[in-house]
């Protein structure tokens, strides 16, 4: 049996409630209040065309039976269009959200993992910088902060290759051992050693 394929839940796609959820609601609800009062205006009309056919019917040529079937159809019609316009508007409001929240992903995925790169450094750690993912945003300020990030990993790079030879050169020189300059050699390779794993 195969694996199944991951299936990213529309969770995943809200990194930040606050930047994101601010902009979906809020454009949301201008698109909402948009849709009904256009829908509102087209109903009117419609209304207004009902009305005007109605009040033609109030001539004696028109029999009561037909005339009250005809009213009927006209107010089914009005009625099956105010349904369908509110459906329209309540689909179109759905996907707008959707695709607010996948573009708002777009902006906060970016600005996600700057934040962590941030917290990481914060505490010594110079993880690789990875590239962003295809279609997301902010692409030219996040290739200036790997850049950036680059450049001081790579310093603390030969920064720790440098302790490494330096301590080797020591080692084999026979200086070192115990005293005052053998417990700082050690601590020198200790924290060789513990900035190492920080830019692995």
């Amino acid at each position: 049996m195969g694996k199944s394929g991951y299936r990213r839940h529309l969770s995943n796609y809200i990194l930040d409630k606050s930047l994101q959820l601010r902009y979906v609601i809020f454009v949301t609800c201008v698109s909402a209040a948009l849709s009904g009062v256009l829908g509102y205006l087209v109903w009117q009309q419609e209304d207004r065309a009902t009305q005007s056919i109605v009040n033609t019917l109030d001539g004696p040529e028109y029999p009561e039976d037909l005339k009250a079937e005809l009213i009927s159809e006209l107010t089914s019609r009005d009625t099956g269009l105010l349904l369908v316009m509110f459906g329209v508007g309540i689909g179109m409001v759905i996907v707008l959200s959707l695709y607010l929240v996948v573009m708002t992903h777009k902006v906060a995925g970016p600005l996600f993992k700057v934040s962590k790169y941030f917290d990481e450094m914060a505490v010594g750690k110079m993880s690789e910088v990875y590239p962003l993912r295809k279609g997301d945003q902010l692409k030219d300020f996040y290739d200036s902060f790997k850049e950036m990030h680059d450049t001081i990993r790579a310093r603390h790079t030969a920064e720790v290759a440098a302790y490494g030879t330096f301590a080797q050169a020591c080692k084999a020189a026979g200086v070192g051992g115990p005293g005052e300059f053998g417990h700082k050699l050690e601590e020198l390779e200790s924290y060789r050693a513990k900035r190492e794993t920080q830019v692995a």
